[in-house]
């Protein structure tokens, strides 16, 4: 455990990042018991949770599948591209003291992969996601450069799952992708009369090519903190 604490220090990681369509937000604010992974779901809460949320390819539905420093972009989009009904989504930030969860699970590319073949625990499987080199889909092989964020994986497709529920207090901000979604999204929940969390605008976090490029080179994308009194 002190060994993994150390890679996650070293390498600045401050956060996981897990997204959903906004339609969910409130229900898992409202719940009390944060992110649950699908195995946990009852019948109505699969019916309003979005089938991304639920189809565990990766062979583990009873852990919540999540990303390093930033959302899988490529992945992400598809997700998107496949939601015809529900067209706001929202990328919930994560306390990364999640990783050091007995039971989590790393992977160098997309964890569906080999229906989860390459998963692995402990601080050799979290080294793994920061190889040199990963051969990831497609039989592409990531390289990483000198200038690449230390925080982020080799190939932007590596994921973590956590094991069991998330909670609510380990949920550090909501990502959106501009401040009218910011907006729209406070307000959904203070109908509700549920307080909100902390909101960043972060249009990175939905534009896979421009996120690439600016990890690739080891610039840290602008995000904003956002205040409804501005």
């Amino acid at each position: 455990m002190n060994a993994l604490l150390a890679e996650i220090t070293c390498r600045g990681i401050s956060r996981l990042c897990h997204f959903t369509p906004s339609r969910n937000l409130a229900h898992i604010l409202r719940g009390e018991v944060g992110i649950l992974p699908s195995s946990c779901l009852s019948k109505d809460e699969r019916a309003v949770f979005n089938p991304t949320d639920v189809k565990r390819l990766d062979g583990h539905p009873g852990h919540v599948c999540c990303s390093v420093e930033y959302p899988n972009g490529w992945y992400f989009r598809k997700a998107r591209s496949q939601e015809k009904l529900f067209m706001d989504w929202v990328v919930l930030c994560l306390d990364p003291a999640l990783l050091l969860r007995d039971g989590v699970e790393f992977c160098p590319r997309n964890a569906a992969t080999g229906y989860g073949s390459l998963l692995k625990e402990g601080v050799e499987g979290f080294k793994a996601m920061y190889a040199p080199s990963v051969v990831g889909a497609k039989g592409t092989t990531y390289t990483r450069s000198t200038n690449r964020l230390s925080a982020v994986p080799t190939d932007e497709q590596a994921e973590v799952l956590i094991p069991d529920a998330i909670p609510i207090s380990a949920l550090i901000a909501v990502g959106v992708r501009d401040s009218e979604k910011a907006s729209l999204e406070i307000a959904r929940l203070e109908q509700l009369r549920l307080s909100p969390p902390k909101f960043i605008v972060a249009p990175h976090f939905f534009e896979p090519t421009a996120l690439s490029t600016s990890i690739v080179a080891g610039i840290v994308a602008t995000e904003i903190v956002y205040d409804d009194a501005d």
